[in-house]
């Protein structure tokens, strides 16, 4: 009489990401997220998330037909900073300085021509 090894449960999972596609991944039913990295070969996610010290990856188990992306994350910073806040970002170019110079002269010679006008009516 011969025992039977156990049979192993498989998952199957598609893993997309950048410059890769998708690629189907098969691994031990109960795997995690940190299972799929690293059989996929990529280091790390982003940034370090954790549950009770655990890294987040650890604790996520995967289901059959789940389908993990990994995309590029976005670099610039996010702030609470009001969106007017944004708009003075030309102030600093010289350029910019000059534009506001000549338009406060266009206004204020406006100003004066209206003043001229009026005095010459006046009169």
């Amino acid at each position: 009489m011969s025992v039977k090894p156990p049979t192993v449960q498989m998952s199957r999972v598609t893993l997309i990401r950048q410059g890769s596609g998708e690629q189907e991944f098969s691994l031990p039913e109960g795997a995690t997220l940190a299972d799929l990295l690293r059989e996929a070969r990529i280091a790390s996610l982003p940034q370090q998330t954790s549950i009770d010290g655990r890294a987040l990856e650890e604790c996520v188990v995967l289901q059959s037909g789940m389908v993990v992306t990994i995309a590029p994350v976005n670099r610039a910073p996010v702030t609470q900073d009001s969106w007017r806040e944004t708009v003075g970002m030309f102030r600093d170019d010289p350029h910019f300085q000059e534009m506001i110079d000549a338009g406060r002269a266009l206004r204020e010679a406006d100003r004066e021509a209206v003043r001229e006008l009026a005095q010459d009516e006046g009169e």
